[in-house]
């Protein structure tokens, strides 16, 4: 495996590509990512149709009948409202701008830069199993709200809709390469 090669490497949601800005191939993104580097002039990016998410790319969607991801480079970036419109040095015009709606941009895993010991990314967290502190399946974290100063993760399972406040008195251990979340009791609120 090559790092960057995203045909087998895990991808990172970074922004969606609304829709084209005026007739020169300017793209309306909206971010999902709060690295201000990530839409520098010179990043790469790759796109890939609305709705195609997954850890494989290339090969696998090939056979799957799905197009490959298209590469991008940003040649500028500003502000626009709460989202950024970008020109990218592969876009153009109008047309290709719009052939973009919609779709959803990516880098490389290993693009992603390490956070300090026990913070997490959200792609780190969605998808992982809850435990409760004696063992039983709570559920998985479908969603994460974010709530100020701390983050929530929505937690789904067969007994319902629980909301996790991110905290040290909640949690006792984020374990993703394990897969797994360990709760601390929370008499009242979580049912052991």
């Amino acid at each position: 495996m090559r790092p960057g090669d995203t045909r087998i490497e895990k991808r990172v949601l970074v922004g969606i590509a609304l829709k084209p800005i005026g007739l020169k191939g300017e793209v309306k993104i909206k971010p999902l990512t709060d690295n201000p580097e990530r839409y520098r002039a010179g990043a790469k990016l790759w796109a890939v149709g609305a709705g195609r998410t997954g850890d494989t790319e290339g090969i696998r969607a090939r056979a799957a009948g799905l197009p490959a991801p298209v590469r991008l480079t940003v040649k500028s970036a500003r502000e626009s409202g709460r989202d950024l419109a970008v020109f990218f040095e592969e876009v153009g015009t109008l047309e290709e701008a719009d052939a973009l709606r919609g779709k959803e941009l990516f880098v490389p895993e290993s693009e992603v830069p390490p956070l300090p010991e026990g913070e997490y990314y959200h792609f780190q967290v969605l998808g992982l199993e809850v435990y409760t502190s004696r063992g039983r399946l709570l559920g998985i974290v479908s969603d994460i709200i974010s709530a100020g100063e701390k983050d929530v993760y929505v937690v789904k399972g067969q007994g319902g809709e629980y909301l996790i406040p991110v905290t040290d008195d909640a949690i006792e251990k984020i374990d993703p390469v394990g897969g797994r979340i360990t709760l601390r009791p929370m008499k009242g609120y979580i049912p052991e």
